[in-house]
């Protein structure tokens, strides 16, 4: 049989939860029954993907690429399309021209720029879009519900795929834990508050900042460890050493590429993020045994059952961060349950075999192709 081909259409390749979450998608899905490619519109830094070929139309500004994509389509011939988020929109209109078979498009999360209400041009783009595809869905009820209201179109017009991680991958280590912690210094009864993202205003690490300020005075023995890169690194790695308390305590690690250790070093993960659609890292923390103290946005609360598997706190509310901060550094046994019911959650609701089996499915779907026995990622 055929193989159903797949071009997967990013705006880059670089650092960012969609990025991630595509390349355990495409490293998962089963090469067996689906050929796929991943189209980056940018300049694709980062690594060749595993499980797809990489092709980069090189864009550096804000031009408008739909015949370039059409010509790309024309060449590559796919059973099926797969935009994401706003930044690639506009591969919908390409894939119509190009004659693709099936067209999909999903929304995975906001920036600064897509938060509020949205210019009248974009949102009668935008649903021309939508109509254009074949398929529309989210990775949260948050974001469906937000483009329905945006768009004045019904709910149901979206599905719902959430995100999935690998817990087998992801899963506590104490050997790990013991070898990561020696390595940045921190002692058995340090509290570790770390956050793994890019690093981008829309997470609002500051709001961290001060959380973790307010706990050092007083005088709760804690370490932050900011792991990423991005456009903002150097702004926040300045208002960290604005702080001596806070300068002796922080490490910023960049970028990354074994993110399940240093998970392993963490008592907390924190994502105080103004927006979220449903963060890979946040599961990732939560499939480690890792306590997640997570801003009350997005998907967050979908994933977070508040004071069983998380704790959760509102956008910008540094004392609230803080109040939860020191409860788990002062009661060790409340946050180790935390931890073993935050990956007991993960692996009932959000283990990768769950997602990649939607994604099959809608694939299958789409090009024709029954679902045949193939196999994915068991659960933990």
């Amino acid at each position: 049989m055929r193989r159903i081909h797949v071009v997967h259409v990013l705006n880059g390749l670089n650092t960012g939860g969609t990025e991630r979450g595509v390349r355990k998608l495409v490293a998962g899905l089963d090469a067996g029954l689906f050929e796929q490619t991943i189209c980056a519109l940018r300049p694709a830094d980062g690594g060749e993907p595993a499980g797809a070929r990489l092709v980069s139309l090189g864009q550096t500004g804000r031009g408008i690429v739909v015949h370039r994509l059409a010509r790309l389509f024309t060449q590559l011939r796919p059973d099926i399309v797969h935009s994401r988020n706003w930044g690639t929109i506009e591969a919908i209109p390409a894939a119509r021209m190009a004659r693709v078979p099936a067209v999909v498009h999903s929304e995975h999360g906001r920036d600064l720029q897509t938060m509020g209400a949205q210019p009248w041009r974009r949102r009668i783009f935008r649903r021309l879009c939508y109509r254009w595809a074949d398929r529309v869905f989210c990775v949260s009820q948050e974001l469906r519900d937000f483009y329905a209201g945006q768009l004045k179109i019904s709910p149901s017009r979206f599905g719902l795929i959430a995100n999935g991680v690998d817990t087998r991958h992801f899963r506590p280590d104490p050997g790990v834990r013991a070898e990561m912690r020696a390595k940045i210094g921190a002692a058995a009864q340090t509290l570790v508050v770390g956050t793994v993202s890019r690093l981008d205003p829309v997470k609002d690490h500051g709001t961290l900042f001060q959380a973790a300020r307010l706990v050092l005075q007083k005088g709760t023995d804690l370490q932050l460890l900011i792991v990423g890169d991005g456009t903002e690194k150097g702004r926040l790695e300045a208002e960290v050493a604005a702080y001596p308390e806070l300068r002796r305590r922080s490490l910023f690690t960049g970028e990354v590429c074994d993110v399940e250790s240093w998970l392993q070093a963490l008592d907390v993960f924190a994502l105080p993020s103004i927006s979220e659609g449903m963060s890979n890292t946040l599961l990732e923390a939560m499939s480690s045994g890792v306590v997640p103290v997570a801003t009350w946005v997005g998907g967050n609360p979908e994933v977070i059952e508040g004071w069983r598997s998380g704790l959760l706190f509102s956008p910008g509310d540094a004392v609230a961060l803080s109040e939860h901060l020191a409860h788990l550094a002062s009661d060790v046994a409340w946050r180790r349950q935390l931890g073993v019911q935050a990956r007991e959650r993960v692996i009932a609701r959000f283990e990768i075999g769950r997602m990649l089996h939607s994604y099959t499915q809608l694939y299958c779907e789409l090009a024709g192709h029954q679902m045949l026995a193939h196999p994915v990622f068991s659960q933990a």
